[in-house]
């Protein structure tokens, strides 16, 4: 009777705390992607995570009024890869060398999505001592970079027109590891 009553009054903590994390929104991770991205739903990417003071520094001295746009990402990055088949693990934990040289803002239209994004971003190049992880880095074909805001989605601060971007010469570390929408960064 007593391990009844115990196992009741556990089942009833437990659901009083999910109830609570509903209305905190403790389980929510999903605060600063638009709605946009909320509509993609599940998924991951590989990246070069960076130290947010770091990147913050970098964009409050490119642009006085940083963020430009309502929505930050969680964790600034440079994506290597979106929803990579096979995963790099065998790399995560790889220190990648970040070189920001130029940033812009503005407009980006998608036509094949009827979208107009206002982003603002970093124009980057990578390298790392690790040759395995230079020849990833070498084998990717896009345009690096890091988002800071936007308006409609992440994914596009790389479409940003780079051409006429103020010239910055920066460069941090980061480390290589994924990420997914649920909030889990695995860096090692």
């Amino acid at each position: 009777m007593k391990i009844r009553t115990c196992l009741k009054k556990v089942v009833l903590l437990l659901a009083m705390i999910a109830v609570c994390c509903f209305f905190v929104g403790c389980g929510n991770t999903t605060n600063n992607l638009s709605p946009l991205e909320q509509a993609e739903g599940y998924y991951w990417y590989e990246a070069v995570f960076l130290q947010k003071e770091d990147v913050e520094a970098a964009f409050r001295t490119a642009s006085a009024h940083f963020p430009d746009y309502e929505y930050v990402p969680d964790d600034f990055h440079v994506t290597t890869q979106f929803k990579p088949e096979p995963k790099h693990e065998s790399l995560y934990g790889t220190t990648v060398t970040v070189h920001i040289i130029g940033y812009t803002s503005g407009a980006v239209q998608i036509p094949e999505e009827g979208l107009i994004s206002e982003n603002e971003g970093f124009l980057v190049e990578v390298s790392s001592a690790d040759e395995e992880m230079q020849a990833l880095l070498d084998g990717v074909n896009r345009v690096w970079h890091i988002t800071g805001s936007y308006s409609g989605a992440a994914k596009y601060t790389g479409q940003l027109d780079f051409s006429d971007a103020m010239p910055i010469d920066v460069t941090i570390e980061g480390v290589f590891g994924m990420a997914d929408t649920a909030g889990m960064v695995i860096l090692e």
